[in-house]
């Protein structure tokens, strides 16, 4: 059975500002490619395993998830995107791209429940008041779930599990209701980011 990480990776550095990285940064939140024009009942139009390789396979523009991996030096290698970088230590100064470290023992225990092979639902307390009392998030091992259903389904998965295994890619789904719709928000709460490195490309 998979076994939930401690700690979750992401290099993230927005470079085209759709996701509005550095304005969101310090409010506690990260925006999903959803909210740059994306489609929010798509999450449940299509099954789970296709989305899955729809975003690692061909990069969905318009994703409902978030990329993590258990290394940090791909985190690193998405974040700089192949140049030379340098630390800095305060958010007021100019930076390209930023390391999170997503700690899942702050999930609240309780919540925790794997609900499919390599897919878990859980629930945190959030940073920002709009999500109380809990924020809910779908946490999948990519490379457990597509080597699962690949073997119960005639569509060739080969290439995102390639992928998945190369980058130890984990998703994020934020699973947090969006007003009376019933679709997800494409705002994800950073009460488990536990850590934030800043970096200036050379």
């Amino acid at each position: 059975m998979t076994q939930l990480p401690k700690y979750l990776y992401r290099g993230d550095a927005d470079p085209h500002n759709k996701r509005k990285l550095k304005e969101t940064f310090k409010s506690g939140l990260l925006l999903t490619n959803l909210c740059n024009g994306g489609n929010g009942r798509e999450i449940f139009r299509n099954t789970l395993e296709n989305l899955v390789n729809k975003h690692i396979t061909v990069s969905w523009d318009k994703t409902h998830f978030l990329s993590f991996s258990t290394n940090e030096q791909t985190a690193f290698s998405y974040g700089a995107n192949g140049r030379e970088h340098f630390e800095v230590y305060d958010d007021f100064e100019i930076w390209d791209f930023t390391i999170l470290t997503f700690d899942t023992s702050l999930l609240i225990s309780d919540s925790i429940q794997q609900i499919s092979d390599g897919i878990f639902k859980a629930d945190f307390f959030p940073t920002c008041n709009e999500f109380s009392p809990t924020y809910k998030v779908v946490i999948i091992d990519t490379l457990s779930h597509l080597i699962s259903i690949s073997n119960k389904n005639t569509i060739d998965y080969s290439t995102a599990i390639n992928n998945a295994k190369k980058d130890n890619e984990w998703l994020i789904l934020p699973a947090s209701p969006f007003g009376y719709n019933g679709e997800f928000t494409a705002k994800f709460d950073t009460a488990c980011i536990t850590d934030k490195k800043l970096f200036r490309y050379e």
